[in-house]
């Protein structure tokens, strides 16, 4: 039986952001659609039946907002993820207060959307599994499919190349010690020339970041000449 795609209104008055938006979210499998002014957004949300809204904050002269308040109120169980060049914590926060599950800084990745639109979609329609894509230890979780960190809060996370391999590889192997050379192995594969100490170095620095700054009750040890483990914070 084939799963419905996840059906996406995307409202942005930039053309050439929305249609590359919707063209790549369209190839990721969502049945996505654009719309370049709020005029008839309404209609668009009661014919369609959008999973999610994805929304600018600023469309032409009119308050992104302001008007996805009032389809907030008139729709609330549909998810709205705003977007926006905006990034001033006051503007963020009215766009979670009328009604928003979050906001996203322009630019961004069409992964980094993907997982947000998963994760809302997902609460939106819980299920009692947790979906193949998703691999969790303790109180984080990694997206594989759109390759994000995902913290116990739900902030995601977007992940660069390195820092998810070398993520994976230690999440795969819980509360075990990983050598460097299965971390080199992860990250440059057979492609030995490319090994280099000082840049493993700086990836395994910012992985230790990301696990032990965002309160995941994590950490990652070295453990002198034989590797790295990522296990509970003691």
């Amino acid at each position: 039986m084939n799963t419905p795609k996840i059906k996406v209104l995307l409202v942005d008055d930039d053309v050439l952001l929305g249609n590359s938006i919707v063209e790549e979210l369209n190839k990721r499998g969502y049945e996505a659609t654009y719309m370049s002014t709020i005029y008839g957004v309404s209609d668009a949300i009661k014919q369609l039946l959008p999973d999610i809204l994805v929304f600018d904050v600023e469309i032409g002269r009119e308050n992104g907002i302001k008007i996805a308040e009032d389809l907030f109120k008139r729709n609330p169980s549909l998810p709205i993820i705003f977007i926006s060049s905006h990034h001033e914590d006051e503007t963020k926060e009215a766009g979670l207060l009328a009604g928003g599950v979050a906001y996203i800084d322009k630019p961004f990745s069409p992964k980094l959307l993907s997982a947000h639109i998963d994760r809302f979609t997902r609460m939106k329609k819980p299920t009692s599994e947790r979906p193949e894509h998703i691999i969790a230890t303790e109180n984080i979780q990694l997206d594989t499919r759109n390759r994000t960190f995902i913290l116990s809060d739900g902030t995601i996370i977007d992940l660069r190349p390195m820092e998810y391999a070398i993520l994976k590889k230690l999440i795969d192997h819980f509360d075990e010690i990983v050598t460097r050379e299965e971390i080199y192995r992860a990250v440059w594969g057979k492609d030995v020339a490319y090994y280099n100490e000082q840049s493993l170095n700086n990836y395994i620095r910012r992985v230790r970041l990301l696990v032990e700054d965002n309160d995941t009750g994590m950490a990652l040890s070295m453990h002198r000449n034989l590797g790295y483990k990522l296990g509970r914070k003691q």
